[in-house]
């Protein structure tokens, strides 16, 4: 077993750009993922009745899947540029 420098920033809890660039890349692709549960919940929204509860359900839902979507890319756009970018 290697001995921890008290000067790397590994074990001091600094993200390398690696890492960064691999959380943002984590976030994104889960926004991407609360984004097509949006468009789902959408999708049954629009089938559904307007007025009903079904209706409002997935309306309810689609905004709920939205919010977190967005939240996700804030927080990406805040740890760092896009990968790949």
């Amino acid at each position: 077993m290697r001995g921890v420098s008290p000067h790397d920033p590994v074990s001091m809890g600094v993200a390398t750009i690696d890492e960064g660039a691999s959380a943002v890349g984590a976030l994104l692709a889960a926004a991407d993922d609360f984004a097509e549960r949006a468009r789902v919940q959408e999708a049954c929204r629009d089938r559904s009745r307007p007025g009903t509860a079904v209706f409002h359900q997935h309306a309810h839902s689609a905004t709920l899947w939205r919010m977190a979507e967005a939240q996700l890319r804030m927080q990406a756009s805040g740890l760092g540029p896009t990968p790949g970018a």
